[in-house]
């Protein structure tokens, strides 16, 4: 599976646990205009969002995503969110624990 992952914090733990499984990864850690471009060029299956570090960042970036008609329907899935910062998300991807991350990563 091919996973994008939007990351602005230097943690590499969100990246490694991706990468599990034989997935192919590739990742933006500093500027979201570089990442919208970047999914372009790549088309994951899915993109993963920290939302732990620069919420509205990641979450601008990953809305743009949404919005552009050849990434449309790539899912879309945030971990690390607070509640409130999930709130904001819902219409266009699905806020999600690490754990549940691990498990949707195993079925694929």
């Amino acid at each position: 599976m091919k996973i994008f992952v939007i990351d602005f914090s230097r943690d590499t733990t969100l990246l490694e646990m991706c990468s599990c499984n034989g997935n192919v990864v590739e990742a933006e850690q500093k500027d979201g205009a570089r990442a919208y471009a970047a999914c372009r060029e790549f088309m994951p299956d899915m993109i993963v969002v920290n939302y732990a570090v620069l919420p509205s960042h990641g979450r601008i970036t990953a809305e743009k995503i949404n919005q552009r008609k050849m990434t449309s329907t790539i899912p879309i899935y945030f971990v690390d969110g607070k509640e409130g910062d999930n709130s904001k998300i819902r219409s266009f991807a699905r806020a999600i624990t690490r754990e549940e991350l691990k498990r949707i990563l195993s079925r694929e």
